[in-house]
């Protein structure tokens, strides 16, 4: 009996023993709070404080102080979660995010005077910024109300994960942002805060997503062939307040070296391509639309913040959203396909479509759909337009100039090189400058007027409206 009790104790310790050798060491979990201290931030000398504020250790930011900047960090996915009390009066609390510096950034941001309000759809708002310019009225889907309060502690979660993020205010279930695509130039950078505010229990947790996809969730309009999304375009140039455009200066063919395509939702940011500007500036979008009969359609447009509309040439609708001279459209100054719309007639064949459009007030860009595509046989035609003008920039206007006549008309024809131009001069009336429209062909568009060279025969034609007349060189 003892032999079998000492047995028994001999096995119970070994399986002890065993237990213990199995055991695994538990992690630390890791600490991911950011501390509330002067030298793990940067900032403006005088604009922050940092003290205990109901409880918690807080950095107090003042109206007027730029971005308060947290050090040494890079974040690119994960999440980022604080506390926030507004202090009235202030427009917006901001974070940053993805930051390369002030001019390449993302943000969120509480609009101070409509938080609160479950009828404020911009109470909360997402948006890059491109070369220093806040995008937030091109991108108006991604603005919602804000249910957070004054004179308390707000808790706001970002989570971010390759493409997507999700914005969480007080703990709630659901996200009160969905981010279907980050649109940010950039995917990494610092972290900072601005607005007038207590931020308290800042953490950053790199990598931790919540089981976030970093995929994109799909577009919708990707589906919708009537989008309008391939565009030659112009550089960009001044275009002084007062001034409007007409058919007197249209670009000419030469000037369309770039193109452009439509981002999602069919928008053309021309702030992502050309960056800010400090004066009013004009970029030209040409592209061709093809039917088979004459067809009527409505186009759609999408207005940040002034365009001209051409049609083969002709002026056939003008129209401005701005937001800071009170000339907003729906949905409040941000660009949307229901800003505006005008009747296309288009007439068999290939027609050319011709948008000048102005910058004015942050965003600037366009959006283009047509309301119907019966009777059209293809859109979206850029190539031979950039075609065109490659041909043109290796023209030699030498071989065209000259003095061309016709014994049947009391007129003669001078054609005069000014660097690279071509002005035509009709007897003793001044010159007129040319449209380059093609090799050897050239157009006086205030007339309808086409001349189509022949330079080894030394001759021309002069086509006006159904009539042609046949000119020598002398």
């Amino acid at each position: 009996m003892k032999k079998i009790v000492r047995l028994l104790l001999i096995l119970l310790a070994f399986q002890s023993y065993a237990q213990k050798k199995k055991e695994i060491p538990v992690t630390r979990k890791a600490d991911y709070q950011v501390v509330m201290e002067p030298d793990k931030w940067e900032f403006k000398e005088g604009k922050v404080k940092f003290e205990d504020y109901k409880g918690h250790k807080a950095m107090k930011i003042s109206q007027g102080s730029g971005q308060v900047v947290l050090k040494n960090v890079v974040f690119q996915n994960g999440t980022i979660e604080y506390d926030i009390e507004p202090v009235l009066p202030e427009f917006a609390l901001s974070i940053y995010f993805h930051r390369k510096d002030e001019k390449e950034q993302e943000i969120v941001y509480l609009r101070a005077g409509k938080m609160g309000n479950k009828l404020a759809n911009e109470g909360i708002q997402y948006t890059p910024y491109f070369d220093g310019v806040n995008m937030w009225d091109m991108y108006p889907e991604y603005q919602t109300p804000a249910m957070t309060k004054a004179g308390e502690w707000n808790h706001v979660k970002l989570v971010m994960n390759g493409a997507r993020m999700q914005v969480f205010l007080n703990n709630a279930p659901r996200p009160v942002l969905d981010i279907p695509k980050l649109e940010g130039n950039e995917t990494q950078g610092s972290i900072a805060f601005e607005g007038s505010s207590y931020i308290a229990n800042v953490q950053v947790k790199p990598n931790e997503t919540d089981g976030l996809s970093p995929l994109a969730l799909p577009d919708l309009t990707d589906n919708d062939a009537t989008y309008l999304r391939n565009w030659a375009v112009t550089t960009p140039q001044n275009l002084p307040d007062g001034n409007e455009l007409s058919f007197r200066n249209l670009p000419q063919p030469s000037a369309f070296t770039d193109t452009i395509s439509a981002e999602r939702r069919g928008l053309v940011s021309l702030t992502r391509k050309y960056g800010a500007s400090k004066s009013r500036r004009v970029v030209w979008l040409k592209t061709k639309i093809t039917a088979k009969e004459a067809v009527k359609t409505n186009l759609h447009l999408g207005i940040s913040d002034e365009i001209w509309v051409f049609l083969n040439n002709q002026m056939i609708f003008v129209d401005k959203n701005l937001f800071a001279q009170g000339m907003r459209k729906y949905p409040e100054g941000r660009i949307s396909i229901n800003n505006s719309a005008t009747l296309l007639s288009l007439r068999p064949g290939e027609n050319e479509l011709l948008i000048g459009v102005a910058n004015d007030f942050y965003g600037w860009g366009i959006m283009a759909r047509l309301e119907s595509v019966e009777g059209i046989t293809q859109t979206d035609q850029v190539a031979d337009i950039i075609a065109t003008a490659k041909e043109i920039e290796k023209l030699d206007l030498n071989q065209y100039e000259g003095t061309y006549g016709n014994a049947d008309v009391n007129y003669k024809l001078r054609f005069i090189r000014k660097e690279k131009q071509l002005f035509v001069q009709v007897s003793d009336q001044e010159p007129a400058q040319l449209q380059t429209v093609g090799k050897d062909k050239f157009a006086f568009t205030t007339a309808s007027a086409t001349f189509d060279f022949l330079p080894e025969g030394k001759k021309l034609i002069l086509r006006q409206g159904n009539e042609s007349k046949e000119f020598r060189k002398e």
